[in-house]
């Protein structure tokens, strides 16, 4: 099937309509015409009726039928035909029979008929009495009927024939008006056609890549225009859904739960967070997270809003907004809720049980360092105190309790120094820089620096780690790791252990350690709590032998830093193990 463009349709439709409206025209130009001729035609035998009635009414019998034909016989149509009758249609005359009395009544002739009820009428029909076709006009007067009839000849065809002059100069201006009409159609084609394709090309999301010249004509303008309307539309709906959809991305990945509802309290938008925290709030899980305002935990929420959504305005202007903290299963949620001046209103909820279990922690992180800095700054100030309230101290005395207080020194500056670290992996790991690290040199500086006490102590090392085993991290924290183990060996193993490290698997993301020392390990009530800030197994003990309390804290934290685990047992010959990961190489 052909498909044809607007332009070509445009133009069919206004020919068809030239050509059915001219049609019309010829049609009703021929039809007057043809009337006009008929009309002409029985005006004529109407003056012939008339002037043989006009003889009728004055004359009667022979006389007035001897003047009839007489004047029959006068008319310049030689083959005119007259008839007289009653109007029961009983023959009174016929100029072309001699005894009219024979004749078959006339009262069912077409003609007659008409002239009894509309006062004359005409037809055209072949006579009964002649057998030729005849144009028939009779006319109705008061006491006969007067019929006067032509042969219908070629003649008489041919005058009423309408003429085709008008019909021809029809065709001759037809080419004419469709040279117009193409070009009518082509300029408004043009503009339909263009704004056709911008639409199409605007639904199939392509309107930015569109460049479309329209005519310089009304239709064109008017594209122009709507063109110009609809890319400013597009340019603005673009930029609200992008805008919308970078407000849902928010609210997707928003730390918090949100939801927006309406003045009726439906929900309009809720995040996925929202539905789970509601869920952790009420008592059963549901769906339907509206069930919410059923719950006596959002009840100030429902509240503040019935008090508040009529008005939508504080007295001072602004937005009401109101926040308090529901706690549920020992899960603490800070909740927000804003009005809109339209009455719709939003609903945040913040889960706050990391900020006040971190609040908790600092407190006691902080408490224990008050208690660990209280025994050293103690200590150092009983030392100074005596050497320089006891005048008579010797000089070995004096050595002595100087020599106590620079390990008390000591003590307080590993303390500060170990706070320092965990509080920076903690408070800011973004500012510790990464970079490749060789565990083999790091183990190797570590013994290095600690040689003294291990020897002091007898301690045996051996470092298993390959030269070319690397990691992903910060060289500090690695070797945090390393020293706190080692140190923690040295002090709580004993005399005369041997201490292991060695990287026994070396995977596509991780790198696998172990470390032990086969001294007396430690008890296993105490083993879920190593790590913890300040605690120590023996407390006493501890003290005497120094550390901070933290050296196992600062390498459980350096670990996880690094996206590893750390776990710790007591091996079955004897010592502490500890089992632990490092990233090789940056997570993608």
């Amino acid at each position: 099937m052909i498909k044809l463009s607007y332009k070509y349709k445009l133009l069919l439709s206004f020919t068809a309509t030239f050509a059915v409206f001219a049609a019309v025209l010829v049609a009703f130009e021929m039809s007057h015409e043809q009337s006009y001729s008929a009309r002409l035609l029985r005006e004529r035998l109407q003056c012939y009726a008339d002037l043989a009635a006009g003889i009728m009414e004055r004359d009667t019998g022979k006389v007035a039928t001897k003047k009839i034909e007489h004047f029959v016989t006068t008319l310049p149509d030689s083959a005119i035909r007259m008839t007289i009758m009653r109007h029961n249609g009983r023959v009174l005359y016929e100029s072309v029979r001699n005894h009219p009395e024979k004749m078959d009544n006339h009262a069912n002739r077409p003609e007659v008929i008409e002239a009894l009820t509309k006062n004359d009428g005409y037809d055209i029909r072949e006579s009964a009495t002649m057998k030729v076709e005849y144009f028939y006009y009779a006319k109705s007067y008061p006491h006969f009927i007067v019929r006067v009839a032509l042969p219908y000849t070629p003649d008489i065809r041919n005058f009423l024939k309408p003429s085709s002059v008008f019909l021809w100069f029809v065709l001759i201006v037809f080419p004419i008006v469709i040279v117009m009409l193409i070009f009518l159609s082509d300029r408004m084609g043009k503009s339909i056609s263009r704004l056709r394709t911008f639409i199409n090309e605007a639904e199939r999301g392509r309107l930015s890549y569109v460049k479309i010249d329209f005519p310089h004509s009304e239709l064109g303008e008017i594209g122009r225009k709507i063109m110009e309307a609809y890319k400013e539309l597009d340019e603005k709906g673009r930029e609200a859904r992008a805008g919308r959809e970078r407000l849902l991305k928010h609210f997707q990945y928003f730390e918090g739960g949100i939801a927006i509802f309406n003045d009726r309290r439906e929900i309009i938008y809720a995040n996925p967070r929202f539905t789970q925290y509601v869920n952790a709030i009420l008592p059963n899980p549901t769906g339907d997270i509206s069930t919410l305002w059923d719950d006596p935990a959002f009840s100030p929420a429902l509240q503040y809003v019935q008090l508040n959504n009529q008005t939508g305005r504080t007295p001072s202007g602004t937005a009401p907004v109101t926040r308090f903290t529901i706690t549920s299963g020992g899960t603490h949620f800070s909740v927000q809720v804003l009005i809109y001046s339209e009455g719709d209103f939003e609903i945040t909820l913040y889960d706050i049980t990391h900020a006040e279990k971190n609040h908790v922690i600092k407190q006691q992180m902080s408490n224990n360092i008050t208690h660990e800095l209280r025994t050293p700054v103690s200590s150092i100030r009983g030392y100074i105190e005596t050497i320089m309230e006891c005048k008579g101290l010797s000089e070995e005395k004096k050595m002595y309790f100087l020599q106590r207080a620079h390990n008390q020194v000591l003590r307080l500056t590993e303390l500060i120094r170990d706070v320092s670290i965990i509080n920076k992996v903690e408070e800011a790991p973004e500012t510790m820089t990464k970079e490749i690290i060789h565990p083999a040199e790091i183990m190797d500086d570590v013994l290095e620096e600690l040689r003294a006490k291990i020897e002091e102590a007898g301690i045996k090392t051996e470092s298993l780690i390959p030269q070319d085993t690397e990691v992903y991290g910060n060289y500090s924290l690695v070797y945090s790791i390393f020293r706190n183990l080692v140190e923690n060996s040295v002090r709580y193993a004993g005399q005369g252990v041997t201490i292991h490290a060695e990287c026994y698997k070396s995977g596509d993301d991780f790198c696998y350690f172990l470390f032990y020392d086969t001294g007396k390990g430690c008890p296993e009530k105490h083993l879920p709590r190593l790590f913890e800030r300040f605690y120590r197994a023996e407390e006493g003990r501890t003290r005497e032998l120094g550390g901070s309390g933290l050296g196992l804290s600062i390498v459980r934290n350096a670990v996880t830093f690094h996206h590893g685990n750390i776990t710790v047992r007591n091996r079955k010959s004897g010592g502490l193990e500890f089992l632990f990961t490092l990233q090789r190489k940056p997570l993608q």
